[in-house]
């Protein structure tokens, strides 16, 4: 069983490697492609809307195809999917063709996401951090794939050896995966998926509506962040070096947010005061790089932009949303996505309007962003509540016992002053202490209750227990 565990989540990276190439792989390529179609250069640059247009439709299906047919189902259609749009985009000629195949690549996008959040979520109890982890998978396939596109152009090599790569890493994967029992491997996870996070009513609407909001905005601050600094940078007269410069630091910073994040993770239960964090300095970063004027200053503060924005906040929301609601990991997953494909929509025509106007500075709106995105961490942190820590040893798992008494002993003091009640008005109509009938519903009432059906025996044991001591109770009273 450990086994089928380490090989599923080698699986899952090695999907996400992969979808790091994929999701530059078309704009590394589109000058050679555009000529390959036989198309201008602008049309063939329409082609990648067909990613976006892909995801926004399949994610709500992939979400209900992965709750209601599994994930291992959900996470084959997201590799075969990939596997043949790397395979037939560089053989293909065609630009309406080329079009499908991009949407069929959003679709195994979204395919992926549905499957692999919600099986990180219930096959490992590092699910937060093992789900950050997948973003350093795809940055290292992002650092990969211009690298593979450079030494074939310098050794005048077919460019469609950059489609066949990933496409031979994911044939290869597939066949570990199609071998893999992932009913087994969830029923070995150590996170229980019989309930979910407990929230008041209140709490738990405020929360999920934030980490909807979230999943626009943390894709959001990204994009206008990536698509307008080298801009912004040249029109503040940064050099051509340092305005370029600055996506790889944000890229290294981001690589290096999610090595931070994933060890914090794994070592301290923080989650929402990491998150809490990081988003603060995620709104000091940008607001920083918008009013600078000094290279140095902005270097720092896109460095410390990528490390906060990019360094896998919005893997902690979304794991976050899993926990509150783990029954439908998959359409949450596939909603919380859809969020972030509006953002990939929206934000381009926002700033498009902004440029317009010369006097306005087109960092700006991405500090409102940053702010909405504040705004949510806030409600995280105080919505939910404090983070049981891991018992590390047997003086640690006495002293969470001791602590559960106390609060056990408070609730049996309680108990003791309503049964006062129950004694007297059985008194005043004189009513027999033992009530068979009552006892029977009580414990009907703890196997109903109990969501842990090997312990529902035991807690009716306990409950009867303290039942007939009550009884002893009100027989001593007079």
């Amino acid at each position: 069983m450990q086994t089928s565990r380490l090989r599923l989540k080698a699986g899952l990276f090695t999907n996400y490697l992969v979808h790091g190439f994929g999701m530059i792989i078309l704009t590394q390529n589109l000058v050679t492609l555009a000529h390959h179609w036989q198309s201008t250069l602008t049309v063939a640059s329409f082609i990648l809307s067909g990613i976006g247009i892909g995801r926004l439709i399949a994610y709500l299906i992939m979400g209900f195809i992965s709750d209601r047919f599994g994930r291992k189902t959900t996470l084959l259609i997201g590799m075969i999917t990939y596997l043949i749009f790397f395979v037939a985009t560089p053989l293909n000629q065609s630009i309406a063709l080329a079009y499908g195949l991009a949407i069929l690549a959003g679709v195994a996008n979204s395919a992926l996401d549905s499957a692999t959040y919600p099986l990180l979520a219930e096959i490992n109890q590092n699910g937060t951090s093992n789900s950050v982890l997948l973003k350093a998978f795809i940055s290292v396939g992002e650092f990969i794939l211009p690298l593979i596109v450079l030494f074939l152009t310098e050794q005048k090599l077919w460019f469609g050896l950059s489609f066949l790569v990933p496409a031979a890493i994911l044939l290869v994967n597939l066949a570990n995966v199609l071998t893999i029992n992932v009913k087994d491997a969830k029923e070995t996870a150590a996170v229980a998926e019989t309930s979910g996070l407990k929230l008041g009513f209140a709490k738990k609407s405020a929360l999920t509506a934030g980490l909807f909001v979230y999943g626009y905005t943390s894709m959001a601050v990204m994009i206008w962040f990536t698509q307008w600094i080298t801009i912004f940078a040249k029109k503040i007269d940064f050099t051509a070096a340092m305005a370029h410069f600055l996506l790889s630091l944000y890229s290294l910073g981001s690589i290096s947010g999610v090595i931070i994040v994933v060890v914090l993770l794994k070592r301290l239960t923080i989650k929402k005061e990491l998150f809490l964090t990081l988003n603060a300095v995620s709104l000091l970063a940008i607001t920083t790089i918008t009013l600078s004027t000094n290279e140095t200053v902005s270097a720092i503060a896109t460095f410390l932009f990528g490390l906060s924005a990019a360094g896998g906040l919005m893997q902690i929301a979304l794991n976050t949303l899993l926990s509150i609601y783990p029954k439908h990991k998959g359409m949450l997953t596939g909603l919380f996505f859809i969020f972030g494909s509006l953002a990939s929509f929206s934000v381009p025509i926002i700033t498009g309007l902004i440029v317009k106007n010369p006097s306005m500075n087109i960092m700006a709106g991405d500090i409102l962003v940053a702010l909405v995105g504040l705004a949510v961490a806030v409600i995280m942190f105080c919505a939910l509540p404090r983070e049981k820590r891991a018992n590390t040893s047997l003086a640690d798992a006495r002293e969470d016992i001791n602590h559960i008494d106390a609060q056990l002993i408070d609730l049996l003091e309680q108990r003791f002053a309503a049964v006062d009640d129950v004694h007297q008005f059985k008194q005043n109509g004189q009513i027999a202490i033992k009530d068979l009938d009552r006892e029977r519903q009580v414990l009907d009432n703890v196997a109903k209750k109990t969501k842990n059906k090997d312990l529902v025996a035991y807690n009716q044991d306990i409950i009867q227990t303290i039942m007939d001591n009550s009884r002893k109770y009100q027989a001593s009273l007079k």
